[in-house]
């Protein structure tokens, strides 16, 4: 979508009008997700996630609105107007397993997957460091204007671990540690780059008690 906007010269309104008179359409994935675990060693982290998923293509609508044009392009790149009711025929492609494609990949090595986390997020922190050593907290009292260095203040800002490696270490220091983590929880794992930025995450999903997976 964003190559046939560049086509247009960034003119939504005549890529609207293009689009709304072709028979291109969006298409879904829907379905449930599964995962499977192996342990690699002791330590909380210590296991390997597989993500499987078990899916249908479904056709959700016209690649455009044709009753109505995209405010913006944010708008025309990921639609939310309504795609119900709108085609006889739904289905695109039967009930399918693979090995889900999401974006932090299908197969992660938990341990190593930390270990980036804390990498991505030093860097990220490091290369504002000249700037941060630049900038300065600004107090007004009743003795006149302050200056603070802003690492003064927050002698720690180089430091911070993020939630996801917090998880695994209170994990491992609480009396939930008799237990393996992948028993109660698996991760979505997100490792993307928007705007030039790198984004490294997970959120845990309860799991489920059944054979088939997670929720």
């Amino acid at each position: 979508m964003a190559a046939e906007l560049a086509k247009e010269g960034g003119d939504i309104d005549a890529l609207w009008r293009r689009l709304k008179e072709t028979d291109l359409q969006i298409t879904e994935w829907r379905g449930t997700s599964a995962f499977v675990f192996a342990p690699t060693g002791p330590g909380a982290a210590d296991y390997i996630q597989i993500a499987l998923g078990r899916e249908i293509e479904w056709r959700a609508g016209p690649i455009v609105n044709p009753n109505y044009r995209p405010f913006g392009e944010e708008e025309l790149l990921d639609p939310s107007w309504p795609r119900t009711d709108q085609l006889p025929t739904r289905i695109v492609w039967p009930l399918r397993s693979i090995v889900s494609s999401a974006a932090g990949g299908a197969v992660v090595h938990v341990g190593s997957f930390l270990d980036r986390c804390g990498r991505v997020e030093h860097e990220k922190r490091e290369a504002k460091r000249p700037e941060l050593e630049q900038r300065v907290i600004r107090e007004v009292g009743p003795d006149g204007a302050r200056e603070t260095p802003f690492l003064e203040a927050v002698p720690d800002w180089f430091d911070f671990v993020p939630r996801e490696l917090r998880f695994f270490q209170d994990w491992d220091d609480s009396s939930a540690s008799s237990q393996r983590v992948f028993a109660h929880w698996a991760l979505d794992v997100r490792d993307y780059t928007h705007k030039g930025e790198r984004e490294v995450g997970s959120c845990p999903g309860r799991c489920s008690r059944r054979r088939s997976g997670c929720s």
